[in-house]
């Protein structure tokens, strides 16, 4: 299958085309600059110029190719994140344009900020979003990618908690760079929430698992069995630095005025099952679990870098 990628050099979006590549498919990633189209020329991916600026260049895209996934997401103010979905949601209509009426697949990349505090238990895809959050326009816009199976676009949502692995992730690079201002891992807030999380090589052969066989109009959550807490992630976090104080709490008010409402998202719960994709799609994530791959795995000569400033 020819796949047609946006953000395929991103980090999620990289680590899918590499992924579909070994599997077999083409894929023809959205570049809008001479560094990513040879990022992808170098992953073996054709590339397609463009950005999300660009409809006229995502429905060219979408128009040439058996399937589409979207991963990019337009970001350069956390306070300002309605600039970002406005463009989304006009990027993924010029895409339906080019699918509507050929059955084809659009997998739409959302997450698990969509929801409320979700509590003690992991919930699954039935729960309600939070229509008040601060991502409320994304929840909206995963209805819209799953009804347009009424329009013969065979549409998929992807959900998944937070995403690690391969020493990436501006999440964790972020928490890096707290920890070395503080000498100590940071918390926003208390620290005793849990965040779902996924590793993005098992993202990725979620993906291509929903490429190939999910059926239309179909959620699927995202993430691993493991449920640290954020204490937990910045403890390891400052052993992987080499810090020997304790975390120390970052006010979720302090960080709200540097961050924005993802501060709000980073302090509350965000626990996710993955059920349904482990039962429809045989998926079963297997790759290495956070606390470690901080510890001894892809991450420490991040951080020590990190550290060293």
């Amino acid at each position: 299958m020819r796949v047609f990628i946006t953000g395929a050099t991103g980090y999620v979006g990289s680590a899918i085309t590499k992924c579909l590549i070994a599997a077999g498919h083409q894929v023809l990633g959205l570049a809008r600059s001479d560094k990513s189209a040879e990022k992808l020329k170098a992953m073996g991916a054709e590339v397609h110029r463009g950005d999300l600026d660009d409809l006229d260049s995502l429905m060219v895209g979408a128009s040439n190719v058996e399937g589409v996934i979207h991963t990019a997401f337009s970001l350069s103010d956390f306070n300002n994140l309605d600039v970002g979905f406005t463009k989304d949601e006009k990027a993924v209509e010029a895409m339906f344009s080019s699918l509507a009426e050929t059955g084809k697949p659009f997998l739409y990349t959302s997450g698990s900020g969509v929801l409320a505090d979700t509590g003690t238990q992991a919930v699954d895809e039935t729960v309600a979003t939070d229509d008040k959050g601060p991502v409320a326009r994304r929840a909206v816009l995963e209805k819209t990618v799953l009804e347009a199976q009424n329009r013969d676009i065979r549409t998929v949502v992807i959900r998944p908690g937070l995403v690690y692995g391969q020493g990436g992730s501006d999440v964790f690079h972020m928490f890096a760079g707290l920890a070395r201002q503080a000498g100590c891992g940071r918390t926003i807030g208390e620290g005793t929430n849990v965040c779902s999380v996924v590793h993005v090589d098992d993202l990725a052969d979620l993906y291509l698992s929903a490429l190939e066989h999910s059926p239309a109009g179909t959620l699927f959550n995202a993430a691993s069995e493991e449920e640290p807490t954020m204490l937990d992630i910045a403890s390891a976090i400052g052993r992987a630095m080499n810090f020997t104080n304790p975390p120390s709490v970052w006010p979720v008010e302090e960080a709200r005025a540097a961050l924005g409402p993802f501060a709000d998202g980073m302090a509350s719960n965000k626990r996710i099952s993955a059920a349904r994709a482990k039962h429809i799609l045989s998926w079963t994530p297997h790759r290495v679990g956070l606390i470690k791959d901080i510890e001894q795995g892809s991450y420490p000569a991040v951080f020590a870098a990190a550290a060293n400033g």
